[in-house]
């Protein structure tokens, strides 16, 4: 008996709260004992030899903090293997059809396939793979993520993995990899691992894009995680379609011995998490002193320089902040001085708060056989926050933005007192992103030739002289791939920023002005001075990321006749009122699974990121003026594609930045009262017009 769209709701939220309540078990103490003792009398009781070595080469793993090829805890946990299936069944186990009845669009675009050393939540998710899976599903990629080794048990996040199939190495087959890929498939591959030998042979001998990752020096201690071999190493050089490389010293070493061509690609920022002009609350347990330095990442090596960072605690007026797993370290930590404070593991999405408070940032690796071959991934989310970086000097960061490096902790301890002259990175980190190194990734590809399609960009301002020329200068960086013009409406400002535009782009855009500040009469204006086919809507305190942020609603547009517009941000309705929820306030912005594209059953599309064709906009007459100055104009809009018969498209896979609050005077009593009005005057307009299009929940 087939289910109906109801009992497909009600078994999707049993399943979601099943896995919730197994994340709860799994995280209690009591179950993590079962799970050990589980494991002594499987494997060192009752097991063989190998096992038994496999038990005592997991308990020195744990007793040095490094992982070593033991078989991972969870191997152990029949609940992980529940969890397992119920993630795939209510993310990913609904059929085309069940997709289309629920107004969602599954992906029909290319497949990205990363076999990963680790766990995406690893290092909380902040290592090299997961941030290349999270970018490529951003950029609406279709993403398959297989991982060899496990990660610290103690620690099972519940955020959803951004991949539509997410498995140990050991949990798949290459049948399954064969079953599901599609022409064009890229192939990424991040150690040169034995285990997934096959997987990367059935790539290259069917003719798929790969690429090899040399992520680190392997013959050194590092790889005998993998049971790293020099002739599995030549095996991926030699038969990779390209090969990247994060550090020089690593490049250089890789050129010298096996003369493999290669593109240098470091490790880089999420630069949507790392953003110095947002605001953050003051962490509780950050020790604020004269001057507050902080470090965060793993504390447990060799490589790790604790004489540096104990003689600056020693000799300088500072508290030093520790962010990492000490449990290794807690007989050293009673000796070292009062001044340096560790503060334990933190998630990824906390340590921007602390780099916001702190002083300066450290960084300090020793130049030894693994230090001075890594591309220390957390010196560019120091330098996104526009800290000072005290470093030693590894070759790849030197001449970094606000980076001192040294080796002589002297010298370190001389520039903690210094005032620091900070350059602003706002460039560096564009640069220096996981969307720039994604697409110097899809650049290697080869493209076919395309007609570019005529867009118009159309961006207000008024007074936002912060914000505004980052907005216009990451257009004209990244819309190289289309036919653009960029359309600059200057609602009424008294700051000068109307001047600056005009005098900073002269020729490079069109500047128009506008007697009143008003969104709705500021975008007809753009919209009446356009040539494209395409008018794209963009506030000033938006940015965009990558020279792809087009191309998914271009394709939508293109492909589906049904839709009108095309949305990077959407919301919905509550019964019988003007307000709802929005996409930016709910899990994963909406989107149930990585496979859905798009989805259509969303009440009205705002106008920061939205694309529609210009013979529409002008059919039904732009933007209502009686919304000027703000609020509702966007909505009205959408319901008025509705109203000439076209869909709502929401499909959050365009890179875009958004800085909140920065066009409006959100919250205050001005804000609030035009929401009263233009709401009150939206809700009385459509339900003399069309009732039914205000009936628009989120299900």
């Amino acid at each position: 008996m087939a289910l109906t769209n109801r009992d497909s709701d009600i078994m999707s939220r049993r399943a979601e709260d099943a896995i919730e309540h197994i994340s709860a078990i799994q995280n209690s103490k009591g179950y993590k004992w079962f799970l050990f003792f589980k494991r002594l009398k499987t494997q060192f009781i009752r097991g063989n030899i190998q096992e038994k070595k496999d038990f005592f080469r997991w308990i020195w793993s744990k007793l040095t903090r490094r992982e070593n090829g033991s078989k991972w805890l969870q191997a152990f946990d029949n609940l992980e293997q529940v969890r397992f299936i119920l993630e795939d069944l209510y993310f990913n186990g609904l059929t085309p059809a069940e997709m289309s009845a629920k107004a969602w669009k599954a992906k029909n675009t290319r497949q990205v396939f990363i076999f990963a050393g680790v766990p995406y939540h690893d290092i909380g998710g902040g290592q090299r793979c997961a941030q290349l899976a999270r970018i490529f599903n951003e950029l609406g990629y279709r993403v398959y993520y297989f991982h060899e080794f496990g990660t610290d048990e103690l620690c099972i996040p519940k955020s959803r993995v951004p991949a539509i199939c997410y498995k140990r190495i050991d949990h798949c087959q290459v049948d399954e990899v064969a079953s599901v890929v599609e022409d064009g498939a890229i192939f990424v591959f991040e150690i040169p691992s034995a285990t997934f030998k096959p997987y990367f042979d059935f790539a290259v001998k069917n003719g798929f894009f790969t690429i090899y990752e040399h992520i680190d020096n392997w013959d050194s201690s590092l790889g005998s995680s993998f049971q790293y071999s020099e002739h599995m190493l030549k095996h991926y050089l030699q038969n990779a379609t390209q090969v990247t490389v994060t550090a020089r010293l690593l490049a250089e070493k890789l050129e010298a011995t096996y003369h493999r061509p290669y593109i240098y690609l470091p490790n880089a920022v999420n630069s949507s998490l790392f953003e110095p002009m947002r605001t953050y609350p003051k962490p509780k347990d950050l020790i604020i002193g004269k001057k507050t330095l902080l470090y965060f990442g793993s504390l447990w090596g060799d490589w790790f320089d604790w004489e540096l960072v104990i003689y600056l605690a020693k000799n300088c007026k500072c508290e030093i902040n520790l962010i990492g797993d000490y449990a290794a370290l807690k007989k050293r930590i009673k000796k070292m001085p009062r001044n340096m404070h560790f503060l334990g593991e933190k998630d990824q999405s906390e340590l921007p708060a602390y780099l916001y408070y702190s002083d300066i940032a450290l960084l300090p690796f020793k130049n030894d056989t693994i230090g001075k071959y890594v591309s220390p991934l957390k010196v560019f989310e120091y330098i996104a926050m526009n800290k000072p970086v005290l470093a030693t000097p590894l070759d790849d960061i030197i001449g970094y933005p606000n980076v001192f490096c040294s080796s002589r902790k002297e010298d370190w301890a001389a520039k903690v007192s210094e005032n620091w002259e900070i350059t602003d990175t706002t460039v560096f980190t564009s640069q220096n992103s996981w969307y720039a190194r994604c697409n110097a990734m899809l650049a290697l590809l080869p493209h076919e030739e395309s007609t570019k399609p005529c867009v118009s960009i159309i961006v207000l301002n008024h007074n936002n002289m912060s914000v505004i020329f980052r907005c216009v200068d990451s257009l004209l960086a990244f819309s190289g791939k289309y036919d653009c013009e960029i359309i600059a409406v200057d609602n009424d400002s008294t700051d000068g920023s109307y001047t600056r535009l005009l005098e900073q782009y002269q020729g490079r855009i069109k500047v128009i002005r506008n007697e009143k500040n008003g969104c709705s009469s500021g975008r007809n204006l753009g919209a009446a001075a356009a040539k494209g086919e395409y008018l794209f809507f963009l506030d000033s305190d938006q940015w965009v990321v990558s020279d792809d942020y087009l191309k998914c609603p271009l394709q939508i547009l293109q492909s589906d006749e049904t839709v009108g517009a095309v949305g990077w941000a959407a919301g919905w309705f509550d019964p019988g009122d003007y307000k709802g929820p929005i996409a930016d306030y709910l899990p994963n912005r909406g989107m149930i699974s990585p496979n859905v594209f798009y989805r259509t059953d969303i009440a009205y599309l705002g106008s920061g990121g939205l694309l529609m064709k210009r013979a529409l906009f002008e059919k039904i007459q732009g933007f209502d003026e009686c919304y000027d100055p703000t609020c509702f104009e966007d909505t009205d809009l959408s319901l008025k594609i509705r109203n000439a018969g076209f869909e709502l498209a929401y499909c959050p896979y365009m890179p875009i930045m958004h800085l909140p609050h920065q066009t409006t005077q959100s919250g205050s009593k001005q804000h609030e009262q035009l929401m009263n009005q233009n709401g009150t005057y939206f809700l009385e307009k459509w339900k003399a017009l069309n009732e039914k299009l205000l009936d628009y929940p989120l299900k």
